[in-house]
């Protein structure tokens, strides 16, 4: 998460979101609020230049498929 520059906190929600987890899951899992969780998304909405948690999954999920699939030579 460092291409972005969030806090750990971010990139746990982050990775949160990709793995399909809502704001009350998220909350529940990491011992906050809600509300901490969803100021935290609006940190990496920011940070990643998304306006939408849809767009965080899609460009998260692309840079795993980039990490996962070896260049062609």
């Amino acid at each position: 998460m460092s291409l972005f520059d969030l806090t750990p906190a971010e990139a746990r929600v982050a990775r949160g979101l990709a793995a399909g987890k809502t704001v009350d899951d998220l909350a529940g899992d990491n011992g906050v609020s809600p509300n901490t969780v969803r100021v935290q998304v609006r940190g990496v909405l920011e940070k990643t230049g998304c306006r939408r948690q849809t767009e965080v999954v899609a460009l998260l999920g692309g840079i795993s498929a980039l990490r996962l699939d070896p260049p062609e030579h």
